[in-house]
Parts: structure tokens; C-alpha cells; sequence
């Protein structure tokens, strides 16, 4: 797994980075709330995870406290809460041997696999697991028997409604549209190899080649090839940076929820967002983020109960807004402004091709081939 990925997580609006612009790096926010919010004595839980955890609501501060605060309050507990600058995995991998945290929130259906079969986690099934969408747990594989969903969304195709469809809700693509000058010249991609949001494309268009198309893979990169050189980025925040602000660039791979967060904010309906079709039916890559016990933690009955609290509506609540993703928690209402994104009823998720041993076993080789291409 290569170093620099981490969970590069839609919604990093340039807008929104204004605002926050006194906070530097998310590493800091943790350590001024674990400083501001703890007292000496009590049981420390050290939690892992991405660095916009619960960043993309309107506070931010109050979001942590409540996911984190209510259950330091109630159990009498500190958390401090890390954000590894390596990504969550590699960080891991590389501390196995003398592990550093107790709980890890956001490895996924697609990096999973990887951590159960290296003996990074513990076994766990919450007995809360009865309120989680069920497809969520069969699409985690194996390793749903080591982490346990907490939210999930499919990808997205953000477009710019004005330049493409200004008498059209809804623009319904296929891949072989995509390769097409006017959308593949419009296309900006993030590298599979530094971005989840990358990879989980190259496993929709993998899976879509060749299992709805029959087709070899690799024939969608040759083809987008000459127009996508100089459209590939980094991480998802640098090539959504570009889609807002460059001149010329009206598609972008994101999340399917994005129009909601558009709406939360008002920032408009000229954006809209779109899975791939073919013989109209709907296509898409649904991404799934998990929490889990890191193999050797000091507190095992309280890292369960926090596993357990993960999927109570007072976490599965703030989830909508906060990060922007459905909750797995099926007992939870949405709130009205993801009426403004495109329905998830009714696509079919490509997952069901390409399961989480499937990824694990092929994705290095993937890549390469893909590096090799472009």
C-alpha cells in the first residue's frame, strides 16, 4: 500500500478553507481538543483517524464533542485522537509491532481486507450490528467480521450543469461518452495510487469494463489517454480545487452526495452529480468506511463499548452533515437536504463484481498497469 494514501475525503470547499484557514493542520485541531477537554488520571483510548473527521459541518468543534465528548462524559474516559500524516493503514503496518492506538475509524471496503489478513485488528461483532444495512456488511467481505460499517456513499461524476446540460436535471453518461472529447477534455481524475477517491474510480471503470462490458480495462485510460495527462491530481482536494476555480474543467470524480452539501450551504444548484449508465441501467462504485480494534489494545472491554456507541444515533446522527456520507445505521432520517442529490435507490453497485479479496489480491498489479498507461 503506498505510503502518501490516506482518506482524501470529498467537500474541502475553497470556501469552507477560508473560514478555517487558522486551523493548519487537523493534527492540531485533535491536540487542542484533547488539551482543552481532558483531565489527568482517567483511562486514555487512542484513536486513529483521517485528518477531516467530522470536518465539513457547520462546527466542526461541536460535532467532536459531541461524537467524542459524549462518550468521554459518560464513561469517564479521555480520548486523544491522532491523525497518522501517513495514512491510516501504512501507519498501521508499520507500528505492528509495537502498536500505538486502541481504535482506528476509517479504513475501507477497499484497503479492509489488507488489515485483517496482516493481524492488525481483533475480532469484534457489536451487537448493534443488527441496525446496519446489511449490504454493507456483505460488500466488507471477511473483514466485516473485524470492522464494522459506519457510513457510506457511492462516487460521483460532479458536472457543471450549465455547461452541459442547461435544459436537463440530470446528465446520465456512460463510460464510452466519457472517453469523448468534450467530456474526457472536462474529466479530472485523481491518482489511484495517492487518493481513495482515485482508486475507488479505477475499481468502477475496472469493474465496469469488464464485467457489464466484456471489455479489457485498460482500453477507457488508452483512450482518455492524450486528454487526461494533464488531468490527474494528487488528492481529491486538489483536483476539486481545480474543478471549481479552473477555467475549462466542468467534471470531476467526487461523491454522489455532494448537490446535499451544496444545498446545506446554498451554494447553488449548478453543480449536480452522476453514476455511469449502460442500456439504462445505473452503474457506480459504492465506497464503505468501517471502525475497528487495533490488534493488542490495552482496553478491549472499552474499546468495544466505544465500537458499540460508533453506531448509536448520537454518532450515526451527526454523520449527514458532518461528513456527508449515509449513515450505516438504518434507523436514521436523513435531513432534508439530501433530497437535493441524486437517489441511491435503484443503482447497482459494481461492488458485487469486484469483491474485497478480489481487490486485495489484484490492486498492486492494477495500479502498475494503470502507471503504466498514463
Amino acid at each position: 500500500m503506498n505510503p502518501a494514501r490516506g482518506k482524501l475525503r470529498p467537500y474541502q470547499r475553497r470556501i469552507f478553507a477560508l473560514i478555517v484557514v487558522v486551523v493548519v493542520v487537523a493534527a492540531a485541531f485533535g491536540a487542542y481538543y484533547y488539551a482543552t477537554s481532558h483531565s489527568q488520571g482517567k483511562r486514555t483510548i487512542v484513536v486513529y483517524t483521517y485528518s477531516s473527521f467530522m470536518k465539513y459541518g457547520s462546527n466542526a468543534t461541536q460535532a467532536y464533542n459531541i461524537v467524542f465528548g459524549t462518550f468521554e462524559r459518560e464513561y469517564n474516559v479521555n480520548i486523544r485522537i491522532v491523525t497518522p500524516s501517513g495514512g491510516l493503514l501504512s501507519t498501521l503496518e508499520a507500528q505492528k509491532g509495537s502498536p500505538q492506538a486502541d481504535i482506528v475509524i476509517g479504513l475501507t471496503n477497499m484497503d479492509g481486507y489488507t488489515a485483517v489478513k496482516d493481524g492488525l485488528l481483533v475480532k469484534y461483532t457489536p451487537p448493534a450490528e443488527k441496525y446496519i444495512n446489511r449490504t454493507l456488511l456483505q460488500e466488507m467481505g471477511i473483514a466485516a467480521q473485524y470492522l464494522t460499517p459506519y457510513e457510506y456513499s457511492y462516487l460521483g461524476i460532479d458536472y457543471n450543469v450549465s455547461y452541459f446540460e442547461p435544459n436537463r436535471q440530470y446528465l446520465t453518461p456512460t463510460f464510452e461518452q466519457l472517453t469523448e472529447a468534450q467530456y474526457a477534455s472536462n474529466l479530472l481524475l485523481e491518482n489511484p495510487t495517492t487518493s481513495d477517491t482515485g482508486e475507488g474510480f479505477l475499481l468502477w471503470e475496472i469493474s465496469y469494463y469488464e464485467y457489464v462490458l466484456h471489455q479489457n480495462w485498460t482500453d477507457f485510460w488508452q483512450s482518455i489517454k492524450q486528454y487526461a495527462t494533464n488531468h490527474i491530481y494528487p488528492s481529491w482536494t486538489d483536483a476539486f480545487n481545480q474543478f471549481e476555480t479552473g477555467p475549462g474543467k466542468n467534471m470531476v470524480v467526487s461523491y454522489l452526495t455532494d448537490p446535499a452539501y451544496n444545498a446545506y450551504f446554498g451554494y447553488g444548484n449548478n453543480t449536480n452529480s452522476t453514476v455511469t449508465y449502460y442500456n439504462g441501467t445505473a452503474y457506480g462504485w459504492r465506497t464503505i468506511y468501517a471502525i475497528g480494534i487495533v490488534n493488542h489494545s490495552k482496553y478491549l472491554s472499552l474499546d468495544e463499548t466505544f465500537v458499540n456507541y460508533f453506531l448509536s444515533p448520537t454518532v450515526q446522527n451527526e454523520i449527514p452533515t458532518n461528513e456527508w456520507m449515509y449513515p450505516a445505521n438504518v434507523t436514521i432520517s436523513l435531513p432534508s437536504v439530501y433530497s437535493a442529490a441524486p437517489s441511491q435507490q435503484g443503482i447497482y453497485p459494481l461492488n458485487n463484481y469486484l469483491n474485497a479479496t478480489t481487490i486485495a489480491q489484484n490492486i498492486e498489479q492494477w495500479e502498475v498497469e494503470w502507471q503504466l498507461i498514463m
